[in-house]
């Protein structure tokens, strides 16, 4: 038979902030969940999917904007998801990161229920590593306009990159408004 007593078994150092950043994040999620923050995120994630080109509620200038004659259905589409990364992007800089994955969660889980052909086309497609792309640009607003034109087959037609950075300028700004009106606890 074979003596192992002297085989030392090595155990990696537990840190203390292991555990208490599991706590603070622990302690978030049920300070989010106590005073509605939770609930205000799914709602608002909820509220956000039914984003699109004919939206009702949307910003007259963004509807002025695609009622152009050259804009046709496939462009309506990547419209669609750029309003959808606009929203996802603005959710992430206006909330905190708990509650912006809640929100974003509740919308995407909305666009598989409501729009399933939508959402599939948006995730199996590259369009939203382009304008996450963009986002790193010094000009967002004239990359993810140029990353637009691009998606559209329409790469260097300025019409479609002001199109592109209307849109997703003036669905940030939409969506900015409609955090707002959720009045999320500090």
């Amino acid at each position: 038979m074979h003596d192992d007593s002297d085989v030392k078994i090595f155990k990696a150092p537990t840190a203390d902030n292991d555990t208490s950043d599991l706590f603070a994040v622990a302690e978030e999620i049920k300070r989010n969940i106590l005073n509605g923050n939770s609930a205000k995120a799914k709602a608002l994630g909820k509220e956000l999917a039914s984003l699109s080109p004919e939206s009702e509620d949307l910003i007259n200038e963004l509807t002025e904007a695609l009622d152009a004659e050259w804009i046709k259905p496939e462009i309506k589409i990547q419209c669609r998801l750029l309003m959808v990364f606009s929203a996802e992007y603005t959710l992430l800089s206006e909330l905190k990161p708990i509650l912006a994955t809640a929100a974003n969660e509740s919308l995407y889980n909305g666009l598989k229920k409501d729009a399933p052909e939508f959402y599939e086309s948006i995730s199996n497609g590259a369009a939203m590593s382009f304008y996450y792309m963009a986002v790193k640009q010094r000009d967002v607003i004239k990359a993810v306009g140029d990353n637009f034109a691009m998606l559209c087959n329409a790469k260097g037609n300025e019409t479609a990159a002001k199109l592109g950075s209307d849109v997703f300028f003036l669905t940030c700004k939409h969506v900015v408004g409609v955090v707002e009106k959720y009045g999320f606890e500090k």
